[in-house]
């Protein structure tokens, strides 16, 4: 069986965007764990992360503050590069930045 060039140019295509994809995916889910244990030891002292209620934290809970409308990739990328008065002054690495958004987004489920 001969294929012709477009069909064979297409699953080559097809194939390599599904293999790419699966390793994206995994490097989305390092992010996201990377993310997760700098929030664990940079964020919860006053954060919450996941849906836990705690009476003696007065900041939001992270879960809630991905789940935002208005919060995405680039707002909170603004946000961790910035200083607020009720937030230590942390200074984060640009890697850092992205791994802990990839945390907050994805328990936000976005």
């Amino acid at each position: 069986m001969h294929l012709r060039p477009s069909l064979l140019i297409a699953s080559f295509i097809f194939v390599s965007a599904h293999a790419g994809g699966s390793a994206s995916a995994a490097q989305d889910s390092e992010l996201v764990n990377q993310g997760r244990l700098l929030a664990q030891s940079m964020c919860s002292d006053c954060h919450t992360l996941g849906g836990q209620t705690r009476s003696d934290h007065a900041a939001p809970d992270l879960a809630a503050v991905g789940a935002m409308r208005s919060t995405t990739t680039l707002s909170l990328r603004v946000f961790l590069r910035s200083s607020h008065a009720n937030m230590p002054n942390l200074i984060l690495e640009n890697v850092q930045i992205e791994a802990l958004s990839a945390f907050i987004l994805d328990l936000g489920g976005k």
